[in-house]
């Protein structure tokens, strides 16, 4: 069990090791939000230690700066585009290392992770990196050892979070990933002045938003049978036909393909950053589990990341996050608590993922 006091003391330290800790480049940002992704993707809330290995971490990594590697086009014609310096001396060595597999992957990371030839060695090389430097640089404020993450000690293949921390990052999910990704922009914008100029959009460049790659999303959902409003269901047209996140973007910003859904646009309007009821819960899971093949496969084809496993353990936490504060879900005439068979629901497709 998580005491509200250890709650506050775990904000209470992450506060301090962002605003006295030293970040010499952007592997700490990365690494916290990593560290999150990773609680809730694989984490629980019972509050005991949770052992994390290093390859985990190295993934998220390659995943947040994929995109990153893509070089930036400033307005102004005069300045040469340019990939983002993250580091206050040369470019991080991540970044080199990703914009160099890239030119042989591809665009698209869930298509470059089938390439095992090019990909294993990336993942090893990042990996070496993620245990050389961040990982025992985090909990290091001035010089002070301030390891309240996880023990500051050995050099292996991974690291056990302290009891209760897992279930904090789970818990504090949508204000810590807001508050790092925002000091990761911020560090961006000051060592990227003449590239950036006066850009408003460095966050959505930086991270992607919620509106990315959907013409994709729809095609697959259509060539999977697709054809009536996951909400209403009334039929969809493709003019009519919208994408929406059943785990809302706003408390999961990461594209996963199983938790697409397409809606009309009244529907998907409505519904908003809710989260749905009980009955759109038990829909998502026969939909999945009926249609898990052909939905990877339309996904696969197309470079959309998809993971059933991980979709299924997300919409576990959000769930449970709002089963525990009482919190109303969507339907579209109102909104209602949580009806208790969202754990079945849930369940089966644990079982089954």
């Amino acid at each position: 069990m998580v005491t509200p006091e250890s709650q506050v003391a775990f904000l209470t330290n992450l506060q301090r090791l962002l605003s006295e800790g030293s970040f010499v480049a952007t592997y700490k940002y990365a690494l916290l939000l990593s560290l999150a992704d990773i609680s809730v993707e694989r984490g629980d809330d019972v509050g005991s230690e949770f052992e994390v290995p290093t390859a985990w971490i190295a993934e998220k990594f390659i995943a947040y700066y994929w995109r990153q590697t893509t070089p930036f086009v400033p307005k102004a014609v005069e300045v040469e585009k340019a990939i983002l310096l993250q580091n206050t001396g040369r470019q991080a060595a991540v970044i080199n290392k990703i914009a160099e597999a890239r030119t042989s992957l591809g665009d698209s990371l869930a298509c470059a992770k089938g390439n095992s030839q090019v990909w294993n060695p990336l993942l090893r090389q990042v990996d070496d990196t993620v245990r050389k430097m961040p990982l025992w640089k985090l909990q290091t404020v001035g010089s002070e050892s301030f390891d309240f993450l996880y023990p500051n000690v050995g050099r292996g293949t991974s690291i056990t979070l302290r009891p209760g921390v897992a279930t904090c990052f789970r818990k504090f999910y949508g204000l810590l990933g807001d508050i790092v990704r925002g000091a990761w922009v911020r560090y961006v914008r000051r060592y990227n002045r003449e590239l950036l100029g006066t850009t408003t959009d460095l966050s959505e460049f930086m991270f992607g938003s919620e509106r990315s790659q959907l013409n994709s999303v729809r095609d697959a959902l259509v060539d999977t049978g697709a054809t009536r409003c996951f909400y209403c269901d009334k039929v969809l047209s493709e003019a009519t036909a919208h994408v929406d996140h059943f785990v809302p973007w706003a408390k999961y910003p990461i594209d996963l393909g199983h938790n697409f859904v397409l809606a009309h646009a009244r529907c998907n309007s409505s519904k908003s950053d809710h989260i749905a009821a009980a009955e759109f819960l038990d829909k998502w899971v026969d939909r999945n589990l009926t249609l898990r093949g052909g939905l990877q496969e339309a996904f696969t084809v197309r470079g959309i990341f998809n993971d059933l496993p991980t979709s299924a353990r997300v919409a576990q936490w959000v769930y449970s996050t709002t089963a525990d504060v009482g919190g109303l879900t969507w339907t579209s005439s109102s909104m209602v608590p949580l009806e208790d068979r969202w754990e079945t629901a849930i369940n089966r497709i644990l079982a089954a993922a």
